[in-house]
């Protein structure tokens, strides 16, 4: 479960350092505001979050894998065990759920623009799902 908490805090720890240079103007890997929200959005004529917004969300990201780690026992924290139990649980719900709507003809991604609805079928799905995954494994292994 170690290599498993690991990849997944990497992996998070990633995407949240991504939301806090959105969150700071910047729009890589699009070279606009309108193209980033495209790739990473998919919403027609949305705009990008602002800072505050964006910056709960990477805090959220960023505590998703510090409780990966926590649930292998990579890391202690001074919380109640099951605290513990229940976020790994309500962690590999919301990421298999998430990961699983990127492929229904139905929902709240069934509407979203290219490039989005590609790259979240061929990537970012995928990728979630795994992550979902192995909060399952962690969360089975305690």
């Amino acid at each position: 479960m170690m290599l498993i908490s690991i990849a997944i805090f990497i992996t998070l720890l990633a995407t949240a350092l991504l939301h806090i240079a959105w969150g700071a103007g910047v729009h890589w890997p699009a070279k606009s505001e309108q193209e980033l929200v495209s790739t990473v959005i998919g919403t027609k004529g949305s705009r990008m979050p602002g800072f505050g917004l964006t910056m709960v969300v990477a805090f959220g990201i960023a505590a998703a894998g510090i409780l990966a780690l926590w649930g292998a026992n990579v890391i202690a924290l001074p919380l109640p065990l099951w605290m513990r139990s229940v976020g790994l649980i309500v962690l590999a719900g919301i990421f298999l759920v998430r990961g699983v709507f990127g492929y229904l003809p139905i929902g709240p991604l069934s509407t979203s623009i290219e490039p989005f609805r590609t790259l979240n079928r061929r990537y970012f799905s995928p990728l979630i799902l795994s992550i979902g995954v192995g909060f399952l494994l962690i969360s089975l292994s305690q």
